[in-house]
C-alpha cells in the first residue's frame, strides 16, 4: 500500500532539518524553525516546507467616490476583434513543415489549431520516423479530445512513436495486411496502457482523493479521437488510420479534367455509421435500442463509437462506482450492461497517391461546417492563387442569418461562394478562415471574438493539417 502524503512529507522535512544548519534566530512560537532560505512548519503531526520570501502586506485600497452609478465602468472585458486582430488570433498556432518526399522532391505539411475550449482539447503531431522495410515515413496525426485534454495530450506524445516502432519491426516480406494489423495493435496497445496505468493506480491502495490516482486517472477519464496518416515516399503509399470522427480527405489530381477530386480516406465512427451499428449489435446482442440513439447517432450519450480513454464506456460498473466513491469519478451510463462498448481499434485504409495530390486531416470542428468536396475546392483555389502569386479579390459579404439546428442552436455551412482565398502562405489557415466565415467578415470576427463558455456553441476546437506530397 502506498504511503500517505503526510508520511513522505515528514520524512523529507526531517531529513532536511537534520542536514540544515542551526537556526539563525529563535522561533517565534513553538514548533516553528526559521532559516534564511526557507522554513519547516510543524502542524498536524507533519512538517511543511515554506519559502523563505515573506509575502508582502499591503493596505486595503481606497475606493474613489463617484457621483452616480453611470460613472462606474461596466464595459465588457472581452475585446472586440476587427479583421486585423481576428487574422492575428487565427494565426497564433499556424505552422508549416518540410519533409523529404518522393524522388528527392520536398513535401510540406501546413498546420493550424484554433481553440474554443480552455484549455484546448485538440492536439496534433507530425514527425518523420522509421517505417516499414527499414525505410522512413512521414507521420501526421490529429487528436480531437473530449471531456478534457489529458488523453489527447498523451496521444500527441505517444501515438506516432507507438506506430513507428510497430512498423519498423515488419520485414520486407510483410504484406499489406500485416502492416494494417501492426497499426491496429499499436493503437490498441497504447489505449490498453493508458487504461491499465490508471486502473493500477486506482487499485493500489492510495487514500481516497489522492493526487497520485487523480493524475493517473486523467487520461482514462477524458477521451480522444485519433486520426493518423502514414506516408511512405518511396512507394507513394498513404495509409490512414481513424479512431473516432476526425476525417482525412484526399484531393487527387486528374489530368483529364484538370481539377482535383475529393475522396474520403476515413469514415466517421458514430452511430450513423451502419458498420459501427452492426459491430455493436454483434458484440452486445439485444442491447441495440439501449446503446444507439438513432436520432443523434450517440452511443450512450457520446457522439463517437470508438475512442481512446473514455473509461465510462469501457470499465465494469462496480469499478466505476468505486471511482465515484473514492476518486471523483462518474457513475455508469444509463442501461450499462456489458462493457466495453467503445474500442480504440482503428479502421485503416491504403491509397496510392501522386505527388500532385494533397490530403486534408481535420478534427470534426472543420467537417461540421464544410463538406469534403468544398474543402478540396478551397485548397484547389488556394493552389491556383499561389501559383499566380496573388490572392483572389475579396469582397465583404454580409451575414444574412443562421439556420437553427435540431437542438435549437444557430448553425451555418461554409460554402465556396463565401470563400476568401487570401492566406497564401498556409493552406490550413485558408481552410479554417473559411470555415469560420470567409468573406462574411462579421461572422469571421464574431466567431473568433467569442470566448468560453459561449465559444463552445459558436465553434469547436479546430485542428487542420494539409499534406502536400510536393511542396507547392
Amino acid at each position: 500500500m502506498p504511503r500517505s502524503h503526510s508520511f513522505r512529507t515528514q520524512q523529507l522535512a526531517r531529513r532536511w532539518l537534520s542536514d540544515s544548519q542551526a537556526p539563525r534566530s529563535a522561533p517565534s512560537r513553538p514548533g516553528v524553525l526559521v532559516w534564511g532560505a526557507g522554513a519547516a512548519v510543524a502542524a498536524g503531526g507533519g512538517y511543511f516546507l515554506l519559502s523563505g520570501t515573506a509575502s508582502k502586506t499591503k493596505s486595503v485600497p481606497l475606493l474613489k467616490p463617484v457621483s452616480s452609478e453611470d460613472d462606474i465602468s461596466v464595459l465588457s472585458p472581452v475585446p472586440v476583434l476587427d479583421l486585423q486582430a481576428a487574422n492575428q488570433k487565427l494565426r497564433e498556432q499556424a505552422q508549416s513543415f518540410i519533409f523529404d518526399g518522393k524522388d528527392g522532391q520536398k513535401g510540406r505539411v501546413d498546420v493550424i489549431r484554433v481553440a474554443s475550449n480552455d484549455p484546448v482539447e485538440d492536439e496534433w503531431s507530425v514527425a518523420v520516423g522509421k517505417g516499414i522495410h527499414g525505410g522512413t515515413a512521414l507521420y501526421a496525426g490529429v487528436y480531437d479530445g473530449h471531456s478534457g485534454w489529458a488523453t489527447s495530450k498523451v496521444l500527441k506524445q505517444a501515438l506516432i512513436p507507438y506506430v513507428s516502432t510497430a512498423l519498423s519491426k515488419i520485414s520486407a516480406s510483410g504484406s499489406g495486411d500485416a502492416v494494417d494489423a501492426a497499426i491496429k495493435r499499436a493503437f490498441t496497445s497504447l489505449d490498453d496502457r493508458i487504461l491499465g496505468t490508471a486502473r493500477k493506480a486506482a487499485e493500489a491502495g492510495y487514500e481516497p482523493g489522492s493526487t497520485e490516482v487523480l493524475s493517473a486517472l486523467a487520461p482514462a477519464l477524458a477521451g480522444s479521437c485519433a486520426l493518423l496518416c502514414v506516408y511512405d515516399p518511396k512507394s507513394s503509399v498513404l495509409r490512414t488510420a481513424v479512431t473516432g470522427d476526425s476525417r482525412a480527405v484526399l484531393g487527387s489530381w486528374s489530368s483529364e479534367s484538370s481539377s482535383f477530386a475529393a475522396s474520403a480516406l476515413s469514415k466517421d465512427q458514430t452511430g450513423f455509421n451502419q458498420d459501427e451499428v452492426k459491430r455493436l449489435d454483434a458484440e452486445h446482442p439485444g442491447e441495440g435500442e439501449d446503446m444507439i440513439n438513432p436520432k443523434t447517432g450517440r452511443l450512450m450519450g457520446i457522439a463517437i463509437t470508438r475512442g481512446f480513454g473514455d473509461h465510462r464506456w469501457k470499465w465494469p460498473s462496480d469499478f466505476l462506482n468505486f471511482l465515484k466513491s473514492n476518486y471523483h469519478g462518474t457513475e455508469p451510463r444509463p442501461k450499462y450492461k456489458t462493457p466495453p462498448y467503445m474500442i480504440a481499434t482503428p479502421e485503416v485504409t491504403t491509397r496510392q497517391v501522386q505527388t500532385s495530390d494533397f490530403v486534408i486531416l481535420a478534427s470534426d470542428g472543420l467537417w461540421d461546417v464544410m463538406s469534403n468536396e468544398d474543402a478540396v475546392t478551397c485548397v484547389s483555389r488556394w493552389l491556383s492563387a499561389r501559383r499566380l502569386g496573388k490572392p483572389e479579390a475579396v469582397k465583404d459579404a454580409k451575414t444574412t442569418g443562421y439556420t437553427i439546428d435540431d437542438d435549437g442552436w444557430p448553425s451555418y455551412k461554409a460554402t465556396p461562394e463565401h470563400f476568401a482565398i487570401e492566406d497564401l502562405d498556409n493552406a490550413a489557415v485558408c481552410l479554417v478562415k473559411n470555415a469560420l466565415g470567409g468573406t462574411r467578415r462579421a461572422m469571421l470576427c464574431g466567431s473568433l471574438t467569442a470566448t468560453t463558455p459561449i465559444s463552445r456553441y459558436v465553434r469547436d476546437d479546430i485542428t487542420v493539417q494539409v499534406i502536400f506530397f510536393k511542396d507547392p
